[in-house]
């Protein structure tokens, strides 16, 4: 009997943006310590970047056979496997004292972490009606931006009390707290769990796609499909950006720009607020729209937002204040995550069947620039200066701009 008063699928998407924010603060940690660790093994940028960088080759490698698995073996025991693999390795990333073994701890953490967001998607297409796709996965894709907003300040009070290895000790102990909720509180379909009543089961079986018959999957019609590609360069732009953000914020606010330490965690967290914000308002804003409006020409209303934001990106050098410095940062990534819903739904538009698979695919496209990105900053710093990373940043932009107002489309597309 349910005794919550919300419905079942909200605990879905509440237990699903936990998962996330404890995933990106399993994320954002490595980049806190990493000042420190610079000084005490006495690496420069370039290093630094491949010790970033290793995760997501681990993350991106591993990500369409996360996708496939998850759709063949169901999302909740992949996300349980996913949650437990990286709470593990994150645990493990202080023990190696070298640059090679923390690559190869930072790498296999990647591969526990490919398996999230395909079989978080999977779970939502299952749990949610198709009017409710732009807001419920704006709100769980946001659990990043929450990870970030939680994870800078929460990473750097642990290190000045507590050193920075117990910062990775931590982190991990919350993927361990939260695998039972999920285990003993989700079920793969909501027809299994007997908390969803029937009036909820008859709303979400209404407006749920056909969702039966997906072993087989058409491998090449997806990849022919100009119109996911479009989305898969939207999200590497995307990405991109808060990669940027993610890997090498706190590092430039503190070499920099001369930040203190607290300076340094409030003004690393704040943008990801407003992302967060961001995400959450223009999910419910696409999918308001949408009902009387054309999907697709909707999600490229917000490409405009998104474009700003790029722009904005060239000035973020220029700024001289730290109040201006942390205040056009806050707008870049308000304004970023006008087209987090575009992409973070495209799947269950496009292919619902898959959905999966083909945000695993997605995921390993998109999370390339997480393996470009902060090692190629590292590079680009080193030689250029900072003002050359913002720059080639804000190019990034343009081009997943340019791609989605071509070629992209919110219509089932795969069946």
């Amino acid at each position: 009997m349910r005794i919550l008063p919300w419905p079942k699928r909200a605990d879905v998407a509440l237990l699903s943006f936990a998962a996330v924010v404890i995933a990106y603060c399993d994320r954002v940690n490595l980049s806190v310590a990493a000042p420190t660790i610079i000084a005490e093994y006495g690496w420069d940028t370039r290093q630094m970047g491949w010790a970033f960088t290793a995760f997501f080759i681990g993350y991106t490698g591993f990500m369409i056979p996360a996708g496939r698995l998850t759709d063949v073996l169901g999302p909740r025991r992949m996300f349980a496997l996913n949650i437990l693999w990286w709470s593990v390795f994150t645990m493990l990333t202080p023990l190696p004292g070298q640059l090679l073994p923390l690559v190869a701890v930072r790498l296999l953490m990647g591969i526990g972490e490919s398996g999230l967001f395909p079989a978080m998607n999977a779970m939502l297409v299952r749990w949610f009606p198709r009017q409710e796709y732009s807001r419920v996965t704006g709100f769980c894709w946001s659990g990043g931006y929450g990870g970030s907003i939680a994870g800078f300040p929460l990473a750097t009070a642990i290190l000045s009390l507590w050193g920075w290895q117990s910062v990775f000790y931590l982190f991990g102990v919350l993927g361990l707290l939260l695998l039972p909720f999920w285990w003993f509180g989700v079920c793969d379909w909501p027809e299994q769990s007997k908390a969803v009543s029937r009036e909820e089961l008859v709303a979400i079986e209404a407006a749920r796609p056909a969702l039966d018959g997906a072993q087989n999957v058409p491998w090449r019609r997806l990849l022919s499909l100009p119109h996911l590609w479009a989305a898969w360069v939207l999200h590497f732009s995307s990405n991109w950006v808060s990669y940027l953000m993610v890997t090498w914020l706190p590092t430039y606010l503190s070499t920099e720009r001369g930040f203190s330490l607290s300076s340094m965690a409030f003004g690393s967290a704040l943008p990801f607020a407003c992302a967060m914000a961001g995400s959450n308002l223009f999910g419910v804003a696409i999918d308001r729209l949408s009902v009387s409006h054309d999907r697709t020409r909707v999600r490229k209303w917000f490409l405009v937002p998104y474009a700003a934001s790029g722009l904005l990106m060239f000035t973020v050098p220029a700024t001289a204040s730290p109040v201006g410095l942390v205040g056009t940062l806050c707008a870049v990534m308000f304004l970023l995550t006008a087209v987090t819903p575009v992409y973070a739904s495209s799947a269950l538009d496009i292919a619902p069947k898959y959905a999966g698979t083909v945000v695993g695919m997605q995921n390993a496209f998109a999370n390339l620039a997480g393996v470009l990105a902060p090692v190629v900053v590292g590079y680009m710093v080193r030689l250029l200066g900072w003002s050359s990373a913002f720059f080639l940043t804000a190019g990034v932009t343009g081009i997943g701009v340019l791609a989605y107002l071509f070629l992209g489309k919110a219509e089932r597309m795969a069946d």
